[in-house]
């Protein structure tokens, strides 16, 4: 009864150790996150997304398209357009990010990284081996995508690479990375036309959860058209996330529904093993009770045989 009941019994771990756990394992299947739109406000101006960070309230934009590249900065309570910097017109502007007060944006075939103050003054710029799609802030490393599963982790200062992952879903490589924004150990990331987001474990690389936002893009997107989902920003203030698609009106702000059971299901384990030993307990005294009330059977000699079977004398 005891090795039972200990088999039943979950190992007594933090929600931290169990997902480590889980994120050790390759074949973990990731959890399917509800979610739920809070707001939308309209944007002033239409730009193919790339990148989506929000910084003392305001939002800031990253545009793609050879001619059309572009950071903008928005009001976040009114989707007001504060001010634009177009870009050179042979760069392809990719995803920012924002560190230690400075507008980081990636370039896409270039390998260029430029560098602005908050005010948009050009500060230095770097370069990167490859493409560039995708960047966040650790706290002290930058994350980046270059379209493959595939996200490497890199110094802020000198971009010089720490470490890399390759991004798995399923035990599969899940390539077409594109935006990341880093929220505390995970990285969440879209993907070149897919309506989903995946929340990514910085250690392993394994897709811990996925985010379908199908209705949202079949409401103010077209894959058919390139308005593909794409641009994730958190906002630490509130906890909820800013999202938004190439040439989409609004922004987004999206809330996380998490549905915990751990109560319910330790509750039913503990349920069980209360029945089991109770029965254990309780069925030993009942046995016990029911033969202490029977009548006791006389003891039966057998009956001596004789020589050939017969009675002894017979």
């Amino acid at each position: 009864m005891i090795i039972l009941s200990q088999s039943l019994n979950p190992p007594m771990i933090s929600s931290t150790e169990q997902m480590k756990f889980y994120a050790n394992s390759d074949q973990n299947e990731p959890e399917e996150i509800n979610w739920e739109l809070i707001q939308s406000i309209s944007k002033d101006s239409i730009v193919f997304t790339q990148g989506l960070e929000i910084h003392d309230e305001i939002i800031y934009e990253s545009g793609g398209l050879y001619g059309h590249s572009s950071i903008r900065s928005f009001d976040l309570n009114s989707g007001v357009l504060i001010e634009t910097l177009n870009i050179s017109s042979e760069l392809f502007a990719e995803g920012l990010t924002i560190y230690e007060g400075e507008i980081i944006l990636l370039t896409w075939k270039s390998g260029r990284v430029l560098r602005y103050s908050m005010d948009f003054e050009s500060n230095n710029e770097s370069v990167i081996p490859g493409e560039g799609w995708g960047i966040c802030s650790l706290n002290d490393k930058f994350a980046i995508s270059d379209g493959s599963s595939k996200i490497t982790f890199r110094n802020p200062t000198d971009l010089m690479e720490i470490s890399s992952i390759d991004v798995k879903l399923n035990g599969e490589s899940l390539d077409k990375i594109n935006e990341l924004e880093c929220v505390g150990d995970k990285i969440y990331a879209n993907r070149w036309y897919d309506n989903r987001i995946f929340e990514i474990d910085i250690e392993s690389g394994i897709v811990t959860a996925i985010f379908d936002f199908s209705s949202l893009v079949d409401e103010h997107g077209s894959s058919t058209s390139g308005e593909v989902l794409n641009g994730i920003a958190f906002d630490s203030s509130s906890g909820d996330f800013w999202i938004t698609g190439k040439n989409w009106s609004n922004f987004h702000r999206i809330s996380i529904v998490v549905e915990d059971n751990t109560l319910i299901d330790n509750f039913q384990v503990t349920y069980l093993i209360g029945i089991l030993i109770t029965f254990g307990i309780v069925f030993p005294f009942l046995g016990f009770f029911f033969y202490s009330i029977k009548e006791p059977k006389g003891i039966q000699a057998l009956t001596t045989l004789g020589r050939l079977g017969g009675a002894p004398n017979g």
